[in-house]
């Protein structure tokens, strides 16, 4: 069986990482502004963001949060970190595009569609793909 573990995409929890910073700034800026409801609440969002982004980050790394393709079908970690298996018989086709210099990779399937920030795909690995019957 031929198994395809997708790469760390970092472009992700850069994007993440400045956006929750932004956030602190601005809760900054409110909490000058005396408006401490909404800069508690900006507060709040942006550590918790930067929390499980970190958290998510680490745990991709070490290989405990990974995406597998193999020809059986697709194995991934959710949101929550409930391990999902897709078979292959439901996965209609397999895609990628950048947007805004960050490469999302969207797996659909026939009723509905997986979109993946955290995990790239190599050039190698889209060629086994294209083996594998995945990428037209």
């Amino acid at each position: 069986m031929k198994e395809l573990r997708l790469q760390v995409n970092f472009i992700f929890y850069v994007i993440v990482m400045l956006v929750s910073l932004a956030l602190l700034s601005a809760a900054k800026l409110f909490l000058e502004m005396q408006l401490s409801l909404l800069a508690a609440a900006q507060f709040t969002i942006a550590i918790t963001a930067i929390v499980m982004a970190f958290i998510h980050f680490m745990l991709a790394l070490s290989g405990q949060n990974k995406v597998t393709i193999c020809n059986q079908g697709f194995s991934y970690f959710n949101l929550f970190g409930t391990r999902k298996f897709v078979p292959s018989e439901e996965i209609h086709k397999l895609s990628t595009r950048s947007i805004l210099g960050l490469k999302v990779i969207q797996i659909h399937l026939i009723d509905t569609k997986i979109t993946l920030l955290a995990f790239k795909i190599t050039k190698a690995q889209k060629r086994s793909l294209a083996q594998l019957g995945y990428l037209a």
